[in-house]
């Protein structure tokens, strides 16, 4: 074998690779189309997509929007049905107001739902202020007693008689004591009307062949009245028929405030008082006709019209002389019924057993100058009370 040639097992001789300069023995640099994973990172998931973003919390946002709107709700409901649930409404509004802040703050969703609560407790908290207040001021008023039960403050105490201008101001006839004053055969007893500016005369008690004297304050739109009326209306009328009772009725106006703005109460007076004024002989119907319960309207609503107040009693009555239908239309013992009530509200009530008594909400109701102080819806009761004061 030549020098020249070479054993095929053995492989020629090939230069080693170089490595860097100044880097001899280090290990070779891996080739470039094999990637270096980072220093402590895993390799990313090739499944896993990224992260989406956690939407803002919706808890405070919805609590603010449905509290503000349940206050909002209870205060208007309590401003024309129950005064003492206006506290609650206050409340709620308030803390609407709290979590609709912090939920605006926090940015959570719905936006809108913050704002809401924020808005409808503001509302509520106003609104409660604002009725609260008008309720304070016509409590304060005169003559704002309230219905029996209710333990609202009967108003401030005046001392004037009911007056004011001659033109606008006429006493009916037949009411010289300010009450209607019904007699055997519920006939009232006839007087000649009152000059303005006169104070109510006081009842003569005792007159012949009667041995009780039953005085009543009432207000046509009272539904402890209504009840009183149902349960001893028939008893009383009978009693005063048959001359062992005279009664005398006084009729008020102070729920004017629960009428919404249309004085239900100083009209339904005022047309009683037409109607004795101008045809007494039918009083006693056009009063009964006024607290029964299918005519008595609830409280909170306007009350019926002056029209519907003629159909009605010309319907009880049997037929209403055309000048009590006009007086009745043209309001013409309006202001005369609200200056009584106010009268009444601001002396005590004659020929009481206990002097210095005052009319402290309706029905109040006398026998013999003792006040009755049961329930008003509880017949039996008075019944008994009446026999005890008339034995």
């Amino acid at each position: 074998m030549s020098e020249h040639e070479q054993d095929p097992a053995e492989p020629e001789n090939t230069p080693e690779p170089a490595t860097p300069e100044g880097d001899a023995g280090s290990p070779a640099p891996a080739p470039q189309w094999i990637p270096v994973p980072q220093q402590n990172q895993p390799p990313q998931n090739p499944y896993a997509g990224d992260a989406p973003a956690r939407p803002a919390g919706r808890g405070l946002a919805i609590s603010a929007m449905a509290l503000g709107l349940a206050a909002l709700l209870t205060t208007v409901v309590a401003a024309m049905y129950l005064k003492v649930a206006l506290v609650l409404g206050a409340l709620l509004g308030l803390v609407a107001v709290i979590l609709g802040v912090v939920a605006v703050i926090r940015r959570q969703q719905p936006r809108a739902g913050g704002f809401v609560g924020i808005a409808g407790g503001a509302l509520s908290v106003l609104g409660a202020l604002v009725v609260g207040a008008l309720a304070v001021s016509m409590l304060l008023a005169p003559g704002g007693g309230t219905a029996l039960g209710s333990g609202d403050d009967p108003g401030t105490k005046q001392t004037e008689s009911p007056e004011g201008d001659a033109s606008a101001l006429a006493w009916p006839a037949n009411m010289a004591t300010g009450g209607i004053i019904f007699g055997k055969g519920l006939d009232p007893v006839r007087s000649e009307p009152l000059t303005t500016g006169d104070a109510p005369k006081v009842a003569e008690v005792g007159a012949a062949g009667s041995r009780a004297d039953v005085l009543m304050y009432l207000d046509y739109r009272c539904p402890y009245c209504m009840q009183f009326e149902e349960q001893n209306g028939a008893f009383l009328e009978q009693a005063v028929n048959d001359g062992t009772v005279t009664l005398e009725i006084v009729p008020l106006t102070f729920l004017d405030r629960v009428s919404a703005g249309s004085q239900y109460s100083s009209r339904a007076a005022a047309a009683v008082q037409c109607v004795v004024d101008g045809q007494p002989a039918v009083a006693w119907k056009a009063h009964a006709a006024l607290l029964s319960t299918e005519w008595q309207p609830a409280e909170g609503i306007e009350g019926p019209s002056d029209g519907q107040l003629v159909g009605e009693l010309d319907r009880a009555t049997g037929g209403l002389d055309p000048a009590v239908a006009d007086c009745i239309t043209s309001r013409r013992f309006v202001p005369f019924a609200q200056a009584l009530n106010d009268w009444v509200f601001a002396n005590p009530i004659p020929n009481t057993v206990q002097p210095g008594q005052s009319v402290d909400g309706t029905p109040k109701v006398l026998v013999n100058g003792v006040a009755y102080t049961g329930d008003p819806a509880d017949g039996a009761a008075f019944q008994a009370f009446f026999a005890e004061q008339t034995r």
